[in-house]
């Protein structure tokens, strides 16, 4: 008998024994799991700081950016849009001009190039022209029998285009290029005129 609760404290003592010990595993795992946890909340922690910190950088780089390139695409804006009013207020200034006095000056043009054009074949296209100037250029060429002179209102602009058949030259005297001419020599002025601003 006495054998027997010998037997049973030492299966007591070893069963206490083996709960203590699966106590402290656990308990030691427990801990080793807050640490663990607490590790991987920092690791967390300092990867979101550090992608805030880096998405910051970027956004103020960013704004930077765009604040140093505001100015010079205001000015961008501002000078593209005066040109394309310069440009209008001249193109509307010239349609309203005296066809003889528009005549005149593509006529002078052409004279200018005259020997080029008659030492080639070329045709030469008129549109919106006054009769009188029309007569005077098929006098200029009524020697040459390579020149052609056609009236076109295909053209985009009144005025006087020469084409050889060799396409070695293009001559264009029309109104795009008095207003192109206008603005290289008059800018200032015209931009004063328009604007109120100092030339």
């Amino acid at each position: 008998m006495e054998e027997i609760r010998g037997t049973e404290a030492l299966e007591r003592e070893i069963l206490d024994d083996a709960r203590k010990r699966a106590d402290r595993i656990v308990r030691k795992a427990v801990d080793e799991a807050k640490e663990l946890q607490a590790q991987t909340e920092q690791k967390i922690k300092a990867a979101i700081d550090a992608l805030t910190q880096e998405y910051h950088a970027k956004q103020q780089t960013a704004e930077k950016e765009v604040r140093s390139r505001l100015p010079l695409e205001k000015m961008r804006l501002e000078i593209q849009y005066r040109d394309e009013m310069l440009r209008n207020a001249v193109a509307e200034a010239l349609a309203k001009i005296d066809a003889r006095l528009f005549g005149a000056w593509c006529l002078r043009g052409l004279k200018r190039q005259v020997e080029l054009i008659r030492g080639s074949k070329a045709t030469i296209s008129v549109k919106g022209l006054h009769t009188a100037y029309i007569g005077e250029i098929k006098a200029l060429f009524q020697d040459a029998g390579s020149v052609s002179i056609k009236e076109s209102e295909a053209m985009k602009a009144r005025g006087i285009i020469v084409e050889p058949y060799d396409n070695s030259y293009r001559i264009s005297i029309t109104e795009n290029e008095l207003v192109s001419l206008l603005l290289d020599e008059e800018r200032g002025e015209l931009a004063s005129a328009l604007f109120g601003d100092t030339p």
